[in-house]
């Protein structure tokens, strides 16, 4: 919860006007964080603040007021639900808000139709400004994508969703790759093939190229594998 500076009108009623102004400065507060984190370009934000009736039988709080978050989205970007708390005074009270918040920014659409299971190069990339008023994934920068493989089919100019997309392969299937054994202490590496693609952690069969046998390893870096006992 983020603690506010007093709120309250000369009288003994909330003042709507500045609860709303207030709400509107933590939620663009909040999308600043979340921009900075995710390295978001410039972008322009438009918050619309819906307040129950209720309020005007609120006592004004003379006290810091709280807010927090009343869902479990944490893009905030669509229909969002805080919770406002006066935690002390004569009259503590709670309120529920909603926000209709709608953000327009770069961000990362297709160049062409994708087919599924299409490994993503910058060709099929390119950066679109557009307004975004809904909870769905995204990405503002191709590097972001890049490499990943699409789990659907994608039209020419839809929005990339990152949660659309596989993992990026640490190891493709054909790729020359770096086979680890250890045991006991002892650590020996060999010359492998990978038979399948995999992401890091994930099981995949390699062959061994001295021996010819297949293996199966599991991946922990770009082109290389450690054996499993």
């Amino acid at each position: 919860m983020i603690p506010s500076a007093v709120l309250a009108d000369s009288g003994n009623k909330q003042d709507e006007s500045e609860l709303v102004a207030w709400t509107q400065a933590q939620i663009e507060q909040e999308i600043a964080s979340y921009a900075s984190r995710q390295q978001w370009p410039d972008y322009h934000t438009e918050i619309s603040i819906s307040v129950p009736a209720s309020v005007d039988h609120l006592p004004a709080c003379d006290t810091a007021l709280y807010i927090s978050a009343a869902d479990q989205q944490s893009l905030p970007v669509g229909y969002l639900r805080r919770q406002l708390e006066c935690q002390s005074g004569p009259q503590p009270w709670k309120l529920n808000i909603t926000a209709q918040v709608s953000i327009r920014l770069p961000v990362i659409v297709s160049t062409t139709h994708i087919r599924r299971d299409t490994k993503l190069s910058a060709t099929m990339l390119k950066p679109q400004i557009l307004t975004l008023s809904r909870n769905e994934a995204f990405a503002t920068r191709p590097e972001q994508l890049i490499g990943q493989r699409t789990l659907r089919r994608i039209r020419s100019g839809q929005i990339i969703n990152p949660l659309q997309l596989q993992p990026l392969w640490l190891v493709e299937e054909g790729d020359a790759v770096v086979i680890v054994a250890s045991k006991n202490g002892l650590e020996a590496s060999m010359k492998g093939e990978a038979l399948q693609s995999g992401v890091k952690g994930e099981q995949v069969s390699v062959r061994n190229i001295s021996s010819g046998k297949v293996i199966q390893a599991l991946v922990v870096e770009r082109g290389k594998v450690e054996t499993i006992f």
